[in-house]
C-alpha cells in the first residue's frame, strides 16, 4: 500500500494522524498545578546538577528508609514490635515518600524542591528514633 492509501484508510476510519512535529500548546496550569506538576514538553530542562543532587538525596532517604522498613518488618513478623509501631511507621513512610515525590514534581521551582527534601528528612529521622526506642 502506498502512503496515500494509508492516509485515506485512516481518514476513512475517522482517525486523525499528525505527521508533523508541531505540538499543540498546553494550557497554563492553575491552582496547585502551578507549583506541583511534572514538567511538560515546552518547559526548560532542569539543570543536570540539580537533578543529580536531588536524586542523590532521595536515594539516601530511600536506602535508610528501606533499612528501617526491613528491620521493622522483621520485628513485626517476630512479634517483638509494640502495637503502635506498624501504623506509626506506615504513616511516617507515606509522609516521607509524599514529600519526596512533591520535591520532584516541583523541580521547575528554585528552592521548593530543597525544602521538600529537607521536610522529607524529618519523618525519616523520626522513624529512626522510633525504631531505636521501640525495637
Amino acid at each position: 500500500m502506498s502512503e496515500a492509501d494509508e492516509m485515506s484508510l485512516a481518514e476513512g476510519l475517522g482517525l486523525r494522524i499528525q505527521r508533523d512535529a508541531v505540538r499543540e500548546p498546553t494550557p497554563a496550569p492553575t491552582g496547585l498545578a502551578r507549583i506541583f506538576r511534572l514538567p511538560g514538553w515546552d518547559d526548560p530542562a532542569p539543570p543536570t546538577t540539580r537533578l543529580a543532587a536531588m536524586c542523590g538525596w532521595a536515594a539516601v532517604l530511600g536506602l535508610i528508609g528501606l533499612a528501617i522498613a526491613i528491620r521493622g518488618f522483621l520485628a513485626v513478623l517476630g512479634g517483638t514490635a509494640p502495637a503502635w509501631y506498624e501504623p506509626a511507621m506506615a504513616g511516617i513512610g507515606v509522609t516521607g515518600i509524599g514529600l519526596t515525590v512533591g520535591a520532584f514534581m516541583s523541580i521547575q521551582r528554585r528552592l521548593l524542591p530543597w525544602f521538600m527534601l529537607a521536610a522529607a528528612t524529618i519523618p525519616l529521622i523520626a522513624a529512626v528514633i522510633l525504631s531505636v526506642r521501640a525495637l
